[in-house]
């Protein structure tokens, strides 16, 4: 939200009054990229991972605003320790307060401290846009944001595990390969479903 955005004066007003400048700049740093996940889409999402055997272990949800992707957690997966990364001051303390008991780290994935191999599902609405991160591991392959998200996220995986990601329709679609041999050079493709453009319109 930028100042003078005509009929959004008063939003703007309100938000930047009840956040220090410090978190509304967060905030604003992260709407570009950030993107909210209706829930039935999540449920989704879990009942898939149940038909692929999981039941429980370590979930990272590496882009986890509030924590949505948390709040339709089956019951049969209860048993799981939850991880998140949120790049948002505002979001990530929410995120604290909704899920005390998760390990959620505030800051850029790229800054995350996780160790590699160690998570059972990495699952989420990865951040998209032609930006890139600044992660020296990464550096040469110059990956836009969405790829390096799966590209990161394969490698916190453990052997075994899954990762289950919304990502940009260019990922698949993009005529430069690079990315796409990446990806089948590390794992194997176990499904893909391609949204509607109208699914996340109306949010």
């Amino acid at each position: 939200m930028t100042p003078g955005k005509s009929g959004w004066e008063t939003e703007y007003a309100e938000s930047k009054a009840l956040v220090t400048d410090e978190e509304f700049g967060s905030a604003q740093h992260s709407t570009t990229t950030a993107y909210y996940t209706e829930q039935m889409i999540v449920e989704q999402r879990y009942a898939a991972l149940d038909k692929f055997g999981f039941s429980g272990g370590n979930i990272l949800d590496p882009a986890m605003a509030t924590g949505n992707f948390y709040s339709v957690l089956p019951d049969s997966m209860q048993i799981s320790n939850l991880y998140g990364v949120e790049l948002d001051r505002v979001s990530g303390h929410i995120a604290k307060q909704l899920y005390p008991v998760a390990d959620i780290q505030i800051k850029g994935y790229e800054d995350c401290n996780y160790p590699d191999h160690f998570f059972d599902v990495i699952n989420g609405n990865f951040p998209f846009n032609s930006i890139r991160v600044n992660d020296r591991r990464y550096e040469r392959h110059r990956f836009k944001i969405h790829d390096y998200f799966l590209a990161k996220s394969l490698d916190k995986a453990r052997p075994g595990g899954i990762v289950a990601a919304i990502t940009s329709k260019y990922t698949l679609d993009k005529a430069n390969p690079t990315i796409r041999k990446y990806l089948a050079q590390r794992a194997e493709l176990i499904g893909a479903i391609r949204l509607p453009n109208t699914a996340f319109k109306s949010l």
